[in-house]
């Protein structure tokens, strides 16, 4: 297992997803039963796995670009899909951003 890098929830906290050094976003969703009951304390479950990224190299900057995810969000939700953006660039300076977009539902 490669190193966790980013985490982020979707705006209703029932679903997790997880972004590693390795260019791996993992999903993960709340347990039907830690729903009902608010109190208790939110355990998870792998629903999804999927390489986002693979190392690339620039052939114009002669520069090798990481798989590691370095961000993920979650989009705005419109109907019952969910969307997330990840990203395996840092900044604008970095070669032109390798961004990802992934649909469930």
């Amino acid at each position: 297992a490669d190193i966790i890098s980013t985490v982020e929830f979707n705006h209703s906290g029932e679903l997790l997803a997880t972004g590693d050094k390795g260019g791996r976003v993992v999903i993960f969703q709340q347990e039907q039963e830690n729903k009902i009951q608010s109190h208790s304390r939110g355990e998870y479950n792998v629903y999804s796995t999927f390489q986002s990224h693979e190392p690339e190299f620039d052939y114009l900057k002669s520069l090798e670009i990481e798989e590691k995810i370095n961000k993920i969000r979650w989009l705005p939700q419109k109907n019952a899909a969910q969307f997330l953006l990840s990203t395996n660039v840092t900044g604008l300076s970095d070669s032109l951003p390798k961004n990802r977009v992934w649909q469930w539902g």
